[in-house]
């Protein structure tokens, strides 16, 4: 776990916008407890260091996933639940969010519809949510507590 975090971390100061694209999003998916906490350590280092790095972005600015990193860090760092940073960001599609065990599809229309709605609850906490389900050139969900 080591190398990882010290590779993420690495990756995240590099300020080469493909490595700290791709760090930024698996620190997005990274539930290890350990890993977090090595990785908040280095956080103020982290927000002084990208503060002003370009990502690019065609249709969604890259940016975007690093501050949804950042937002992480900080949930974990200041003892929030992980759930917690899902209405900040358009990525976190309930499907694959309920197959890590991380939140409980209470309901969900029925497919194929791209426009769908989920009730979901979180795993961790019990905090209860309504996910819509959105289409444009991407597939987004967008996240509220109920």
């Amino acid at each position: 776990m080591a190398e990882l975090t010290a590779d993420l971390l690495s990756d995240l100061l590099s300020r080469d916008p493909q490595r700290v694209w791709a760090s930024a999003c698996a620190v997005i998916r990274l539930h290890d407890p350990a890993a977090l906490d090595e990785l908040t350590r280095h956080l103020p280092t982290l927000e002084r260091q990208t503060v002003d790095l370009e990502l690019g972005g065609a249709l969604f600015p890259s940016a975007e996933h690093l501050q949804q990193a950042l937002r992480v860090l900080r949930a974990h760092r200041d003892g929030r639940c992980g759930c917690t940073v899902y209405p900040d960001y358009l990525f976190y599609n309930p499907e694959k969010e309920a197959q890590a065990g991380r939140i409980r599809i209470l309901s969900a229309d029925e497919p194929p519809d791209w426009n769908m709605n989920y009730r979901c609850q979180c795993t961790a906490c019990g905090t209860e949510y309504a996910v819509e389900q959105g289409e444009y050139h991407y597939t987004w969900w967008q996240w509220r507590q109920d």
